[in-house]
């Protein structure tokens, strides 16, 4: 027998669940909330849409007082989606004034109340009964909105009303809204509500601004480390560059872009250029490129530099020598061109404007004595140094 009762203490209960059932039910509540928060969206648009309604075409020719009589929402959703329907639309009606509903606050009209007369005792709302109302002294001849949201299949419908309070309860404005449960919320901001037709035209937009080609507009300026004082050279100047051409996405998620721009610079009686670069862009945070926060990219390329002019000397491989330098105080000077590769970060806000930098190398000048490293990878050095303002059209 004390065998018997110690295997009945120890053993598993028989109501405990198994990991499947948990894994279930953990699916379950996560699928609910997911449908839920769908719910809500979808109750707000339809809010937006009703206040949006007003704005376009309002109930009442001027600020009208209207004492919001009740919100009822779908069996199963709580009193929290009530909360949130009530909160959502002050906070609309209050950043849309053209709509001519302000909503009032009236305590007699949702409290309770007890009428007695001849037929009987009768108790309700005060926002139900116009006649109590009237024996306590709270004005007549306001009005009472009225907001139902019901699920009917897989619909999502907003039925309003706004009632005059007099004795007959008379119905002045009603009108019926739905949406699917499979079409997205719009998320419209409160200010400036837009109709559906605008807001599917500003989502178009978007869509086309995440097309496959945009048009960089980029200043870079390339700075170039001094050779030691030993080498006796005196180093290139920096150079200021204005590039353009095309930025191609080679897929819709944007990770992956091309670029081809060519560029030009010019300072006066000191040098001019041109150049042609090919870029890789690679996307660091996420797999998708984001439209509202900062997207980090890394980039490799090369470039092909034609440079010419007095301060364009040092680009030879040799020494500068006493002829070169008296080459240049006649303002004379030669035509150097050379290919270079570089790597570097670049960071983009908004999609629309973005600041890089990046290291480059020059193979052709590797052993020149004109020209030093800001860093040494190996036997790899990089003279070259840049920093890009770019932006997207």
């Amino acid at each position: 027998m004390l065998l018997s009762l110690a295997a009945g203490l120890f053993a598993t209960p028989a109501w405990a669940e198994k990991p499947i059932e948990l894994a279930q039910r953990a699916e379950m509540d996560r699928v609910r909330a997911e449908v839920a928060g769908e719910i809500h969206l979808s109750a707000f648009d339809l809010v937006d849409e009703l206040v949006y309604g007003w704005s376009s075409e309002p109930v009442f020719p001027e600020p009208t007082p209207v004492v919001l009589a009740g919100v009822s929402v779908p069996v199963g959703l709580g009193t929290g989606l009530q909360a949130l329907i009530e909160n959502h639309l002050s906070a609309v009606l209050g950043a849309n004034p053209t709509s001519n509903v302000q909503l009032a606050h009236c305590p007699q009209c949702t409290a309770m109340v007890v009428h007695s007369g001849p037929e009987g005792t009768v108790v309700t709302r005060g926002i139900d009964n116009p006649r109590a109302l009237a024996d306590l002294g709270a004005a007549t001849g306001q009005h009472a909105l009225f907001v139902d949201i019901e699920a009917e299949g897989a619909w999502l419908v907003l039925r309003a009303r706004i009632t005059r309070l007099t004795p007959a309860l008379p119905i002045v404005w009603s009108h019926t809204l739905s949406t699917s449960a499979n079409t997205p919320a719009l998320l419209r901001e409160p200010k400036g509500l837009k109709s559906a037709a605008e807001a599917r035209e500003e989502y178009i937009d978007a869509l086309h601004g995440r097309g496959p080609i945009a048009v960089p507009l980029r200043v870079t300026i390339r700075s170039y480390k001094r050779p030691p004082p030993s080498n006796g050279g005196i180093g290139p100047p920096p150079f200021v560059w204005l590039q353009s051409g095309v930025e191609i996405a080679t897929t819709d998620a944007h990770a992956w872009t091309t670029s081809i721009v060519a560029g030009f610079t010019w300072a006066p009686d000191t040098y001019q250029g041109v150049l042609g670069q090919v870029r890789i862009n690679r996307l660091l945070t996420g797999r998708v490129r984001s439209r509202t926060k900062p997207n980090l990219h890394a980039f490799v390329g090369a470039a092909v530099i034609t440079v010419w002019g007095p301060a364009t000397q040092p680009f030879q491989e040799n020494p500068i020598t006493s002829d070169d330098i008296l080459a240049l105080a006649d303002m004379s000077g030669p035509r150097f061109a050379f290919g270079a590769f570089h790597a570097g970060l670049d960071l983009r806000v908004g999609n629309r404007i973005g600041m890089s930098t990046f290291l480059e190398m020059i193979p052709h000048l590797a052993q020149s004595p004109n020209l030093g490293d800001y860093v040494r990878v190996g036997s790899i050095g990089f003279p070259a140094i840049g920093t890009e303002v770019t932006l997207w059209f």
